[in-house]
């Protein structure tokens, strides 16, 4: 007799889990039909800002580097979007910076403004130069 009424119990158990199992995986499957019947398929997509300066299109004679390093690459990028740059040791390099500056190492700024990717702006920083620009949209970049 108590052996019947164990397996009643049990059964009951059993199928009460069951039960919420269900309506547990059924709210879930609404919630996302929910979620994505209410956002366009474009709302996740990245977009990016132009870049602010494009290489002209002219040659401006044979480049010096056939590729570039990834700090040289992301250095040349941030100044195609109208960053200037400046070059400084590691230690100051993580600390807040001025409006539209960025602060990249001392050997990448003096490597790229020593075979004219970068010019002087007159304030101790850097801008892209036209060079820059076509290094960019040549060379290979090495990771």
């Amino acid at each position: 007799m108590e052996s019947v009424v164990f397996v009643f119990v049990f059964l009951a158990l059993l199928g009460w889990l069951g039960f919420a199992a269900v309506r547990k995986f059924r709210n879930k499957t609404k919630l996302a039909q929910a979620l994505t019947a209410s956002t366009p398929d474009n709302a996740f997509e990245v977009s990016f800002a132009p870049p602010e300066f494009e290489w002209s299109g002219t040659t401006t004679g044979a480049l010096p580097l056939k590729i570039l390093t990834y700090k040289q690459y992301e250095c040349l990028e941030d100044a195609r979007y109208g960053f200037r740059i400046v070059g400084l040791p590691p230690s100051d390099r993580k600390q807040a910076q001025p409006h539209k500056t960025r602060a990249h190492g001392l050997k990448t700024v003096a490597s790229l403004h020593k075979h004219g990717f970068l010019d002087e702006d007159g304030s101790g920083g850097y801008v892209i130069t036209d060079h820059g620009l076509n290094a960019l949209e040549v060379c290979k970049v090495r990771y």
